[in-house]
């Protein structure tokens, strides 16, 4: 397997630019897969400079219902016409995170695409609900069972929202978080798992995994885990129950926090990759 990041919130690369986003190309067995598109064009643009044709990929899997993983869908649409999109049936919806003081923020950091974009591509999307295999080894899965407290996000009821100018106007409801999806595949040496933000935390994400693939050992851990609010205490946990589980090799980007990134690398050493837009590996 070769993953690439097209988008991260930092980078090392001279020839790419970091923003507040994930976007991870998986390539494998011929195939090749984008995991999230992105917060802008700008994962496009790495890929343009990076040599990557964005035009052969053959499906996406978007992550879940933020901004950070899907407002560059328009640009992938403009390159690639052919690749079907998974997003989880929920997933489009205004939500609203909360600030340090708990209160509500006003920015929509929710999907942001307008109707006249969703309907040019109707055809491509594929709303998910339940497990979508892509191929034998290779599934979508969103029943994540949460193990832990979840960071709060809110979201407006699905309805007539689009045609409504203030949209703040419309009640607000605690975001559950059902529409967020993992990615895993498994290879003959072990399960591969993607996550885009782990808002249902990343253990859950892993657990929701070994069930669908039992016994199997956990090759490697790709994700944004959303740790950069949780306490100390709390990050090492996280990290400990990585080094329990015997994870071969974890992957620590976007919204996970430089912080916790730098606890798993002192707990696993070289099986923490800290991985940036612009960076290839292969495993």
């Amino acid at each position: 397997m070769k993953i690439t990041f097209l988008s991260d919130n930092k980078t090392e690369n001279s020839l790419c630019m970091a923003e507040w986003g994930l976007s991870v190309l998986i390539e494998l067995k011929g195939r090749k897969l984008l995991f999230d598109v992105g917060a802008s064009s700008l994962f496009a643009d790495n890929a343009r400079n990076l040599g990557i044709d964005l035009s052969s990929v053959d499906a996406v899997i978007i992550s879940h219902g933020h901004y950070d993983h899907t407002e560059g869908m328009e640009t992938f649409c403009r390159i690639n016409k052919k690749a079907p999109i998974y997003i989880h049936k929920n997933a489009v919806s205004p939500a609203y995170g909360t600030d340090a003081r708990g209160e509500i923020e006003e920015e929509n950091c929710g999907i942001r695409w307008t109707q006249e974009f969703i309907d040019s591509i109707k055809n491509r999307l594929y709303y998910t609900e339940n497990d979508v295999w892509l191929w034998e080894d290779c599934v979508i899965s969103s029943n994540i069972t949460p193990l832990s407290p979840m960071t709060e996000m809110f979201f407006r009821p699905e309805g007539n929202w689009r045609e409504t100018e203030e949209p703040r106007n419309l009640p607000l409801v605690k975001d559950s978080m059902n529409h967020e999806q993992i990615l895993v595949i498994k290879e003959s040496d072990g399960i591969c798992i993607f996550s885009g933000c782990s808002h249902t935390g990343i253990i859950s994400d892993i657990e929701r995994a070994r069930s669908m693939f039992p016994g199997e050992k956990i090759k490697a851990v790709v994700a944004g885990m959303h740790l950069y609010p949780l306490s100390d205490d709390e990050k090492q946990e996280v990290v400990d129950e990585f080094v329990r589980l015997g994870v071969d090799y974890v992957f620590p980007v976007h919204c996970t926090g430089m912080k916790a990134i730098l606890m798993f690398r002192n707990k696993m050493g070289k099986k923490c990759k800290i991985g940036s837009a612009g960076d290839t590996y292969e495993f």
